[in-house]
């Protein structure tokens, strides 16, 4: 329900909070394409943090190189991909098996000063010189899209949307919060393939 997702963001965001998230602080999303992908990133922004998503499937070079770039306080994971990141001073908060704490944090949103201006993701294009560019996507330029789609897609046409497309992709913001924001269901795909 929308009270569950709401509490288990806002808990997952007090965590962050206590390990140092806030404002333009970036933090790692490393987890399998479950209802974690919506509470991970959902519990990073509340946090006031940007997430930086690492998909599972891409290279342990690359993952990496991306984990090297954020150099964010926490990494938001499940526990058995830990093992295939590289080294990390980042603390992981697995949303799998941090559940003792994670239920000790409040369920209500915590306060945070954020502006239109803030870091809210960042996202890697392939780079021309063969390394990953990072792409910075301000809370201002995400509202503006999802207000695009909201004034363009109806309520009804957004009840029950698949999130089927990589968080790596700005297509994934609208396929992950436009129907949070119109009251709609988000149908979290566990590979675009099936």
């Amino acid at each position: 329900t929308y009270r569950e997702l709401d509490a288990k963001a806002n808990q997952l965001a007090h965590r962050l909070r206590g390990l140092g998230v806030g404002p333009e602080v970036r933090v790692g999303l490393c987890v399998e394409r479950t209802e974690d992908l919506v509470i991970g990133a959902l519990g990073i922004l509340k946090a006031g943090g940007a997430y930086v998503p690492l998909d599972p499937s891409y290279p342990r070079e690359r993952l990496g190189w991306l984990l090297e770039d954020a150099q964010g306080p926490a990494l938001v994971a499940h526990s058995h991909l830990l093992s295939a990141l590289p080294e990390t001073s980042a603390t992981p908060v697995c949303l799998d098996s941090d559940d003792v704490e994670l239920a000790k944090q409040p369920t209500t949103a915590p306060v945070v000063d954020i502006h239109a201006g803030h870091l809210a993701y960042l996202i890697y294009t392939s780079g021309s010189t063969g390394r990953p560019k990072g792409v910075a996507i301000s809370h201002g330029n995400a509202v503006s899209f999802l207000h695009w789609a909201l004034t363009t897609f109806s309520p009804e046409e957004l009840k029950g949307t698949l999130a089927a497309t990589s968080l790596n992709f700005d297509l994934s913001v609208f396929e992950l919060f436009a129907p949070l924001s119109s009251g709609g269901a988000v149908v979290v795909a566990r590979n675009a393939l099936h």
